[in-house]
């Protein structure tokens, strides 16, 4: 979960008692927003150095043994049964910071959940330097799986494909295995670079057409593609959006969206992702170096940590293009960023007299995409291959387009003037196609022939009467109709304007545009169900009883009654709360008691120290004091 996401959950009220800790802790006063701050480096930085030890120590615990930033409250006072006071401090102090929310799922299953933004920082903090993996190779070195050519080219040719076809969807929501071949061939993943991923429910799929199940999930998720009416279509404002943003603004949804969906949830997964973000494009990385240094920064590995991350996480980045591979020997693996995803798009493609054109890989995916209209495209490797014919091109003529528009959209991103040849042959092809040409009018169909008798006599209506069918009903372009209802209106009619068809259609992909996407398959998450609760703990929270005990008690080292010294030690021992003691003229002695009786006619009690169990008379102990470590008062 992202900050921003978390924060909705929380009222002005909750935020701003938040905002008023920060101050309080780390003196911070700005302008910012509580999600702005979160997120802003040079804050984090100091709640990290300004941390009492035992703080970082609660974050710490967020980032090296938790599932994606999440534990459930039974799972945190699992790990933490041995530290279980001293850590709830710690973590109700960093949930008043905003640093963790609280969670509940129904049935008030309670968990706690770090953002994503700030588990990304603190393990920056906790990570060796980046450039410790840093390798130069002399060659390119060989790997057994070829890398895809880009999945923003392979969305791209799946988007063309289900706009230019019907692609129907099963009852069980899968795709037919004629279309689902079709559409599989058009991909440059192969089922080879996501074997490995066996999240539930991936492990119950079948591995053939595994990457088209991928991209058809990615496709979903970012908005482009959804199913209406048992049937595969593209979400067109969405996917105008994907296509006019910039190559790094689509390479970093796309890789938050595949990172939030497939990357396993394991403790250390996040934390190699981190790591694989801080290197620069096209520097190789030693994997087995990477791995070490997670290793050195407290995270667990299993022994086979090297071919779980290539087989569950680096092929899949390699089939989206992403990433490239190298081996040398069995051993020693070789990863580095592909840069071509990241560059400005700002190249123009090429056209020949007999309408032929070479894109490259750096021309503009939207200015692609209107040419797709009247252009058939193949892709061959990193470029891709058109081809203006007639038949496609009359298709958008007869649409309602001009060749004016044809010419203009070739010439958008041509790196050199449209061949007359081919503007000659685009001329003569819109020729044969306004042969027979269909345009859309509204019909105006009056209740009798007085009304249409009547306008005719009047100058304001004479201009919409030039196309009359009957004496009740004319036509008017589309272009009048707003003319025609306002004038309707003013001479003091109010007329019935029904949609037509199109209008309606359009209105409905409107409101589907408007819905939150999903995806093809969901992924069984361990927090799936637990919503951010809107709640600011009390500071005391987890240790009202051991901040209720008596001041004397914990920060006065002094003699006691027989009978407030009993107290004092049962009230210890029911809290597992350390003690301190000394018998006159011998050294201090600190120890858990566990055991306060009657033994011989005295009241004795066992301390369990370093040296093990040992058991003293109560009237033989000169002084006392419970051990409560300073933290547990500080803003109380």
């Amino acid at each position: 979960m992202r900050v921003q996401d978390s924060l909705e959950c929380l009222s002005e009220t909750t935020q701003r008692a938040i905002l008023v800790e920060q101050l309080n802790r780390f003196g911070v006063a700005d302008d910012q927003d509580l999600s702005s701050r979160l997120q802003a480096p040079t804050f984090m930085k100091r709640v990290w150095e300004q941390a009492t030890e035992i703080e970082r120590e609660v974050m710490k615990k967020f980032v090296i043994a938790s599932t994606r930033g999440f534990f459930s409250k039974r799972s945190w006072e699992q790990m933490i049964a041995s530290d279980q006071r001293h850590m709830a401090v710690g973590l109700t102090r960093l949930r008043r910071l905003g640093i963790v929310m609280t969670v509940r799922k129904m049935w008030s299953e309670i968990g706690y959940l770090m953002p994503q933004e700030i588990r990304e920082q603190i393990t920056g903090y906790l990570l060796p330097e980046s450039s410790r993996a840093f390798v130069s190779l002399s060659k390119t070195l060989p790997y057994y799986i070829t890398a895809g050519r880009g999945i923003h080219l392979d969305l791209f040719g799946l988007l063309l494909f289900i706009r230019d076809n019907q692609v129907p969807v099963t009852q069980r929501g899968t795709v037919h295995r004629r279309m689902s071949l079709r559409m599989s061939a058009l991909l440059s993943m192969t089922d080879e670079h996501c074997a490995g991923l066996t999240l539930p429910p991936l492990d119950q799929e079948e591995r053939e057409g595994l990457a088209l199940t991928i991209h058809l999930d990615v496709a979903m998720r970012l908005g482009l593609i959804q199913v209406e009416n048992k049937q595969l279509s593209i979400r067109t404002k969405e996917v105008r959006r994907w296509l006019a943003q910039s190559p790094p603004e689509r390479w970093k949804e796309t890789f938050d969206c595949v990172m939030e969906q497939y990357l396993p949830h394991g403790e250390w997964w996040e934390a190699f992702t981190a790591m694989m973000r801080q290197v620069p494009l096209d520097q190789w990385c030693s994997l087995e170096e990477q791995l070490l240094m997670l290793k050195e920064a407290g995270f667990a590995l299993p022994l086979e940590a090297d071919q779980l991350i290539l087989k569950k996480w680096l092929h899949l980045l390699m089939g989206m293009g992403w990433i490239q591979l190298g081996m040398e020997g069995e051993n020693r693996h070789f990863w580095r960023w592909i840069s071509l995803p990241h560059l400005t798009a700002e190249e123009g493609w090429f056209i020949d007299p007999a309408g032929s054109i070479t894109i490259p890989p750096l021309v503009p995916m939207q200015a692609v995409w209107e040419i797709s209209r009247f252009c058939t495209l193949q892709f061959d490797g990193q470029l891709i291959r058109g081809e203006v014919q007639a038949k496609e091109v009359q298709n958008f003529l007869a649409s309602g387009r001009s060749e004016e528009q044809v010419i203009e959209l070739l010439s958008l991103a041509c790196a050199h003037p449209v061949p007359e040849a081919l503007i000659e042959a685009i001329g003569q092809w819109a020729k044969t196609a306004r042969q027979i040409q269909m345009e859309p009018f509204f019909r105006v169909r009056t209740a009798h022939s007085g009304f249409m008798e009547e306008w005719k006599d009047i100058p304001d209506f004479q201009p919409y009467l030039s196309q009359i069918l009957s004496p009740t009903d004319f036509l008017i372009p589309m272009s009048q109709k707003e003319q025609l209802v306002a004038l309707l209106r003013e001479y003091g009619y109010e007329p019935q304007v029904l949609a037509p068809a199109f209008e309606a259609a359009t209105a409905a992909e409107s409101m589907a545009d408007g819905r939150a996407p999903v995806g093809w398959f969901a992924v069984e998450r361990p927090w799936d169900g637990y919503a951010v609760e809107n709640t600011f703990p009390d500071l005391l929270e987890g240790i009202k009883e051991v901040a209720s005990l008596p001041k004397m008690w914990t920060q006065h080292f002094q003699s006691y009654h027989p009978q407030s010294l009993r107290d004092l030690f049962k009230r210890a021992s029911e809290l597992k709360l350390e003690v301190e003691i000394q018998q006159p003229g011998k050294d201090k002695v600190k120890g858990l008691p566990t055991d306060v009786r009657v033994d011989m006619g005295y009241w004795t009690v066992t301390l369990s120290g370093e040296g093990g169990k040992v058991r003293y008379r109560l009237d033989e102990i000169g002084r006392v004091r419970i051990l409560v470590p300073d933290y547990l008062y500080e803003g109380v």
